[in-house]
């Protein structure tokens, strides 16, 4: 299901397809369009009325995905990745329903686009659209996991976030799937018609958003003075991943090229950002469910500087207003679970985000080290807040602790009962320093841990 934007393209793709009389069907309310596994053919838009997209758990219960009103799209996923259906799709008032088939003939618009270029902005939209909706029962459910835990006993915890988990699987396995094939899509496309910039693409999905502000701006700096760009031009690419090697075969163009490049760069790092988060939602809902019960699986050789670099990626727009310093030594990787390691540092570094933004911290600071010390690999994550009310310092890691005070929020809680949690499972240690402007948490992890 896709939401209808109003604008030139999409409105194109609406008359030229969604217009014939005779390819509208009407259902009844409480009839269904088509059922979950069930192989569909058509791409339909609502012409009027009211569907409901909803799947189905293993206990019988129901996920509500999307409601389709008029000029939304219903079926894309299936449709374009030639697979059975995800959701059951049932009216829930009398509705006529537009569509067109594989076998329709496509409309060229003076070029050779095949169906899937054309519609590729309704594509991109429903991903989109699924991932927000995913986000939003996160949310949903966080809220609730949190009322429950201040009334029932920590070690409960596991069999009543059951249910959720089954949830949330369904709409992540969703986004897991479509995110993968969108990017194989767009790839293929790129190749066919831009080939030259086909390494952009890939250098984004491939690399991912792991500049630091700091970074970005020694880059800029760099750009301006090596390649005399405009400020708009050098800060475009800065923000890029994209070798300065691969930039110097522009030479003088380079100017006429930065918005390009960086947009095929930005495709990429997105779908990235995509897959990112659905591995790390994942892991969410699993640590939730199984707080209190046997660790997971940890077989995977795990490089920490890359996880802490993931943690900062997912949580991009927690730290636009905040100036990150990264030090990283060269560590070596330790067998773990790297999805465990990322909730972490997610948890650490958006505590720190909310307690500066509270407290309107002026120049906020979060500076990340990693170091090795012997046979232990130390991470420090460093925030100018306001520091820990001393009050409530030594129960920071319990759930029911209250972070408020003095009407500000200290972004503590539960996270920090799973990030114990966690650590304690790899026999790692933490520990926190805080007081006005400077608060700093400190891990130790032995970097000989044995899978158990």
């Amino acid at each position: 299901m896709s939401k209808f934007i109003k604008n030139f393209h999409t409105q194109f793709l609406i008359d030229i397809y969604f217009s014939d009389p005779k390819r509208v069907i009407k259902i009844a309310k409480g009839d269904y369009l088509f059922r979950q596994d069930q192989f569909n053919d058509r791409l339909f838009l609502v012409k009027k009325g009211k569907v409901r997209g909803f799947g189905v758990n293993p206990d019988g219960s129901e996920v509500e995905f999307f409601i389709a009103t008029p000029y939304m799209f219903v079926g894309v996923n299936s449709f374009f990745s030639i697979s059975k259906t995800m959701t059951n799709i049932i009216a829930l008032e009398d509705s006529e329903l537009a569509y067109i088939g594989y076998k329709d003939a496509i409309y060229l618009a003076g070029g050779n686009a095949s169906m899937s270029e054309q519609f590729l902005p309704v594509i991109v939209n429903e991903l989109t659209f699924r991932q927000t909706r995913m986000m939003d029962i996160g949310a949903e459910k966080e809220k609730t996991l949190k009322k429950l835990i201040q009334s029932e006993k920590l070690a409960s915890l596991g069999q009543m976030a059951a249910g959720i988990a089954h949830e949330l699987n369904n709409a992540i396995a969703v986004l897991q799937k479509n995110s993968r094939w969108l990017g194989e899509q767009i790839a293929e496309i790129i190749d066919s018609h831009s080939p030259d910039m086909l390494h952009y693409f890939r250098t984004g999905i491939q690399e991912g958003r792991t500049l630091s502000n700091y970074e970005i701006r020694a880059r800029q700096k760099r750009y301006l003075s090596i390649f005399k760009l405009t400020d708009d031009a050098a800060e475009t690419l800065a923000q890029t991943s994209i070798p300065e090697s691969d930039l110097t075969k522009f030479g003088d163009k380079l100017e006429q090229f930065a918005k390009i490049i960086s947009d095929y760069w930005e495709t990429g790092a997105t779908i990235k950002d995509m897959l990112i988060a659905s591995q790390h939602a994942t892991h969410v809902v699993k640590s939730v469910k199984e707080l209190g019960a046997q660790r997971e699986r940890r077989d995977q050789m795990v490089d920490v500087n890359e996880t802490i670099r993931e943690a900062l990626t997912l949580l991009q727009s927690d730290l636009r207003r905040i100036n990150v310093d990264l030090h990283f030594s060269t560590l070596p990787s330790i067998i773990a679970n790297a999805g465990e390691l990322i909730q972490v540092w997610s948890n650490l570094i958006k505590n720190a985000c909310e307690s500066m933004m509270n407290a309107k911290t002026v120049d906020p600071m979060l500076e990340i080290t990693s170091a090795l010390e012997k046979n232990k690999i130390i991470v420090t994550v460093k925030d100018t807040g306001p520091g820990i009310p001393a009050e409530i310092k030594d129960s920071i890691f319990q759930p029911n602790v209250t972070t408020k005070k003095e009407g500000l929020s200290f972004g503590l809680g539960l996270g920090l009962t799973i990030v114990q949690r966690i650590l304690y499972g790899y026999g790692a240690k933490i520990a926190v320093d805080s007081r006005p402007g400077n608060t700093v948490f400190t891990i130790t992890i032995p970097t000989g841990v044995t899978n158990g």
